[in-house]
């Protein structure tokens, strides 16, 4: 039951005039009505779109120094919907007749007319309140009904209510509590007035609404006014929401204060003993409790064990009745009651629970407290009460007595659980033999929460998901299930699951639900099937992990919130997916994610491994709640955690049959008949774009010819041919198509103008590109620019670029992306002090190392400022080393193979500033490394410098000719001609090549290895590697048959000198080509010229 709640006027219009609180009342002098204006505009009144308006909410609270009194409420309500007229077609007053009366003084309905209808309020009909009919031993709870006569929408609801206390709930005692209406609708005036002889102490609370008593006839009369005068506003959607307005009357958390308190209580340990007096004899344990407790306690062999068993007893076998407290009685029943009957308030619970802990010889005392009231500490009044918890003291630990807290009205909590809304909350404990004093309940639950979702699915090749859910919760969560569950047949398993399924974010069909508990003292363990046909984005080959709703506080970007971020009790919530993908697929993966704040951390990896795709979240919230002024610190976790985003799609991968296929069904599918417009093209694009990922450069062409016949001037349609065509190797064709496109459409979206110009430069027709860029390309737009800027440097017409980069800066001034571009073009244009002074700007405060790295390359080429290059440029590798090495294998997405790629240009970029700072073996291991990964022209010309700078001129000449002979190392026209150079020099001096094994002479031959093939694998496939400075650190199957397998643990066994610089924590990826003959002692084992997700694909 509940203690004396403070009484809020609530949002809902039947709940504000439904109930009145049964505190003293007397019959006081009738306000007059206000006259109606019915000469206004309905134009004009600003509430014309209110559901309801109060015109007048007045309560008058009379008190005598006996503790018994009156209240008047009296109360206009403008009815302005059939649905508030309906709310209200019949009054209620509900009371407690053991020490009060009630009576409607009138009931008024005044129409717009000018006439009024009365409603005659002997009319009324007292009855027993429903918690009467379900618990016959609250039969004092009465109500009246009243059915109000002629009451339509647009007239005005005018009613007079009274209750009167006729008997003190404590000998000379009164107190009391109310809260403004500000939220949930317009009231023009609320008026709360307390009238208390002159002579009586009161301690009167108000600090928001400051009143000053008048003396007049003996009583000291407080006045408090308050209205809510903000219309409702309409949403995006044309419904009308409450106006949001700030409540003065909230603590930090959000919790009601009330608005005006009073109290004749002078300490807490007057109003402890005051409940001492009614309850502490019903305390005391019977021969009827006595004989139960012993029975419950049987099996039982410590304290704590006697008490659990006593609260498992209580909590679930004896029913819960809520009655706000100030309608029932205050003194609770006697246990035997109790335990006859089965039922109990929240006091009788207390009080049979604490008979039978004192019947085990255990101390207790009863607790007050107040569930979502914030507590008054300055104001001693059983007010800010409205429930009743037990404390047990039982041996802690270290042998000496521990208080612990139980509430038994929470049915289903495990023992010592609070509910949330009771946790670290202002209690008055009342121990039987000391004052009574506030404390505070624990803060925490008593073990540590946990949440565990568990799933296992297999994804078909026709996007039907099949799944099996395990979930195990040990948090809050546990108690609302519990609730649910207790009301639930196996029957209904099914139905529940559905709905929770639904609301953890997954569509689809439940099935094979199992909700039994076979512990009540463990977590909840609930499992389930699950069936979903076209699961999450297949049909735009798409997937999802199978994970549910992160239950996470989200809050606006705007402003900062009112009241503290409240994230719930500490735990952790782990999820763990794992899907099967149809046979042949692959998956691109989503990157990984790892924040760790203060309050919370978040982690989230994905790995594939054997046609699996493993997806772990784990959320750890170490916070009850965050300070509302570090809102932006939360602002940055939700972003960086993508939260905000929803969970990302994996991006499917078919196997290469299944595109060839689709390819020869798209060529040889005849033309559609009737392509929709509009939608249907756009549908058809949507699809081509999706073919254009996996380079289905037949399928597409064969969509497009179809819809281009069909719908000649249907947007980007054109374009789309033109790319696929140049696609299969017709460029020509393809500029042909993409030039008719932007012709014909030029306003759209630059994409086709890009690649018309891409086109161009394919084919080293810079101008022509340019042309087209500059007649089509929108002014502002920055791929556009992007793109003139490239093709200006690639025309040796740099100079022209420049003023362009400078705009794009002088608009986007934090872009460093634009910053780096701007530096490297002008030291292509040998303003090396320009370049250098840029490069330094441009990484200035940046923690990126890609931006680091592009950067200290320009200052390295300006040879300006060495030392500072290094530091940086060490700095740059550190942080990719890292990155590298916090990915597994199986991880590897897009930006784990780009890192690792990175890195390589780092160790590049570091030796190189080394070798020009004249510390040639110091930078060797880096430049080594860099070209074992990227065997380009420049990587090499910088390796056989260092080899010709220690005098080792063989090694050098080796290296010089290997570069040159490297894939497209004359597009690098600089670093060519110097190898050039560099050739003809040392073997005019007649320096002969270094030569042996270690010396291959071909790239084929420097990427080639063996393997040893003792564990008889068969085949040939695609393996990604990670590389550490020992060799192969891992190893996974990507393309191949199951016969491969075996050479995964061989190929770790392959040493790679000067792989990686000796020391390095990097784990960098590649790619390799296998074949093992039938029974060959050794497979080939080759390094890809490139490696990646896309490479990967291309191999297989």
């Amino acid at each position: 039951m509940k203690l004396l709640p403070i009484r809020v006027l609530t949002a809902s219009v039947l709940g504000l005039a439904a109930t009145v609180h049964a505190v003293a009342q007397t019959t006081l002098p009738v306000p007059a009505l206000p006259k109606t204006d019915a000469q206004k505009s309905a134009a004009a009144d600003p509430y014309r779109d209110e559901p309801f308006v109060f015109e007048t909410y007045d309560t008058t609270t009379r008190m005598k120094a006996d503790g018994t009194g009156d209240v008047v409420q009296h109360v206009i309500l403008r009815v302005q919907t059939d649905g508030v007229a309906r709310q209200f077609s019949v009054l209620n007053l509900s009371y407690a007749s053991a020490n009060s009366t009630a009576t409607m003084d009138f009931v008024r309905v005044h129409k717009p007319d000018g006439s009024t209808v009365n409603t005659p309020t002997d009319e009324a009909m007292e009855m027993p309140a429903e918690v009467s009919r379900e618990a016959p031993m609250y039969s004092d709870v009465k109500e009246k009904h009243l059915p109000v006569r002629s009451l339509s929408a647009g007239d005005r609801l005018e009613y007079q209510f009274h209750t009167t206390l006729t008997k003190a709930q404590a000998p000379e005692q009164f107190w009391g509590a109310e809260h403004f209406q500000v939220q949930g609708g317009v009231v023009l005036s609320e008026t709360h007035t307390l009238q208390v002889p002159e002579e009586t102490y009161v301690q009167v609370w108000s600090p928001n609404h400051p009143a000053s008593p008048v003396v007049k006839d003996g009583m000291k009369t407080w006045t408090w006014t308050s209205s809510q005068t903000k219309p409702s506003a309409r949403d995006e959607n044309g419904r009308m929401t409450a106006a949001e307005v700030k409540d003065p009357d909230e603590d930090a958390d959000g919790r009601k204060l009330p608005s005006v308190a009073w109290t004749t209580f002078h300490s807490w340990a007057e109003v402890g003993g005051w409940y001492r007096s009614l309850a502490e004899q019903r305390l005391q344990p019977t021969a009827t409790v006595r004989a139960k407790a012993d029975d419950l306690t049987k099996n039982a062999k410590t304290p704590r064990e006697q008490a659990e068993a006593l609260y498992r007893f209580v909590a679930t076998q004896i029913r819960y009745i809520s009655i706000s407290f100030g309608v029932g009685r205050f003194q609770p029943h006697t246990p035997d009651e109790v335990l006859d009957h089965g039922y109990g308030d929240c006091k009788d619970k207390d009080t049979l629970l604490e008979a039978m802990l004192r019947a085990k010889g255990l101390t207790t005392a009863p607790v007050l407290i107040g569930a979502g009231i914030a507590p008054v500490v300055d104001v001693p009044s059983p007010a800010v009460f409205n429930h009743a918890i037990t404390t047990v003291e039982l041996p802690g630990a270290d042998g000496k007595p521990e208080r612990i807290w139980l509430d038994s009205t929470a049915e289903v909590a495990p023992f010592r659980v609070l509910l949330p809304v009771i946790r670290d909350q202002q209690a008055l404990v009342i121990p039987d033999k000391e004052p009574a004093a506030l404390a505070k309940t624990p803060a925490d639950p008593p073990y540590a929460y946990r949440e565990d979702f568990r799933a296992e699915g297999v994804l078909a090749a026709d996007g039907l998901m099949k799944g099996h859910m395990k979930w195990e919760v040990r948090s809050d969560a546990e108690l609302e299930l519990r609730a649910m569950m207790q009301r639930l047949a196996p029957a209904q398993w099914d139905d529940a699951m559905q709905y929770l399924s639904n609301a953890m974010g997954f569509g689809g069909k439940v099935s094979g639900t199992d909700m039994r508990q076979t512990d009540a003292t463990s977590p909840v363990k609930i499992a389930y099937d699950y069936r979903r046909e076209k699961y999450a984005g297949w049909e735009n080959n798409q997937s999802l992990p199978l994970f549910p709703t992160v239950e996470m506080t989200i809050i606006g970007k705007e402003k900062q919130p009112e009241h503290d971020i409240d994230l719930g009790a500490p735990r952790m919530v782990e999820a763990h997916s794992v899907v099967t993908l149809p046979t042949g697929y692959r998956a691109e993966l989503p990157d990984a994610v790892h924040v760790d704040r203060d309050f919370t951390s978040y982690d989230k990896t994905y790995r594939m491994v054997d046609g699996k795709v493993f997806a772990d979240r784990r959320l750890v919230v170490k916070m009850r709640k965050v300070p509302r002024g570090r809102w932006k610190d939360y602002l940055a976790f939700q972003k960086a955690t993508l939260l905000e985003d929803g969970e990302p799609y994996l991006r499917l991968i078919e196997p290469d049959g299944n595109r060839t296929e689709k390819a020869k069904s798209e060529k040889s599918a005849a033309p559609p008949s009737n392509i929709p417009e509009d939608e249907g093209v756009r549908q058809q694009l949507a699809e081509m774009g999706q073919m254009l990922q996996h380079r289905n450069f037949a399928g597409v062409r064969a969509r497009a010819e179809s819809l281009h016949k069909a719908s000649p001037d249907a947007a980007y349609v054109q374009g789309m041919l033109g790319i696929a065509k140049a696609g299969q190797g017709d460029m020509d064709g393809g500029i042909e198509d993409l030039k008719a496109e932007v012709k014909a459409h030029p306003d759209d979206d630059s994409s086709m103008l890009l690649g018309l110009a891409g086109l161009y430069a394919e084919k080293k027709r810079y101008a022509e590109a340019l042309e087209a860029l500059d007649k089509y390309g929108r002014k502002g737009d920055e791929r556009v620019q992007q793109m003139q800027v490239n093709l200006l440097e690639r025309d040796n017409r740099g100079e022209m670029a420049l003023p362009i980069l400078r705009n794009m800066q002088e608009r986007k001034p934090e872009d460093r992306g634009i910053a780096t571009q701007l530096a490297s073009l002008l030291y292509s244009l040998h303003r090396n002090d320009d370049a250098a002074a840029a490069a330094k700007k441009a990484m200035e405060g940046s923690d990126d190392p890609d931006v680091i790295n592009n950067n200290v390359y320009v200052l390295s080429e300006t040879k300006q400022d060495l030392p500072f290059a290094e530091a940086q440029s060490r700095r740059s590798v550190d942080l990719l080393e890292k990155a590298t090495a916090s990915h597994s294998i199986e991880e590897a997405n897009f930006k784990a193979f780009a890192e690792s790629s990175n890195l390589v240009a780092s160790w590049d970029t570091l030796g190189y500033i080394l070798l020009l700072q004249g510390k040639a073996k110091e930078a060797e291991p880096y430049l080594r490394a860099a070209w074992f990964s990227q065997s380009g022209v420049t990587v090499g010309n910088h390796l056989a410098q260092s080899f010709e700078a220690q005098g080792r001129k063989s090694e050098a000449l080796w290296a010089y000719r290997l570069s040159r002979d490297s894939e497209h190392a004359a597009d690098a026209k600089e670093d060519y001609e110097q190898v050039q150079a560099s050739i003809a020099r040392l073997e005019k001096a007649g320096i002969k090549s270094s030569t042996g094994e270690e010396f291959p002479t071909t790239m084929q031959a420097f990427r080639s290895h063996h393997v040893k093939n003792g564990a008889g694998a068969e085949g040939g496939g695609t393996v990604r590697v990670q590389i550490s400075p020992d060799g192969i650190a891992a190893a996974v199957l990507v393309a191949g048959g199951e016969k491969l397998k075996p050479l995964l643990e061989e190929a770790k066994s392959l040493r790679l000198p000067g792989a990686e610089p000796k020391g390095s924590v990097a784990r960098v990826l590649r790619d390799a080509v296998v074949y093992c003959g039938k029974k060959s002692v050794s497979c080939d084992f080759v390094f890809m010229l490139n490696s990646g997700i896309a490479v990967e694909g291309a191999a297989e």
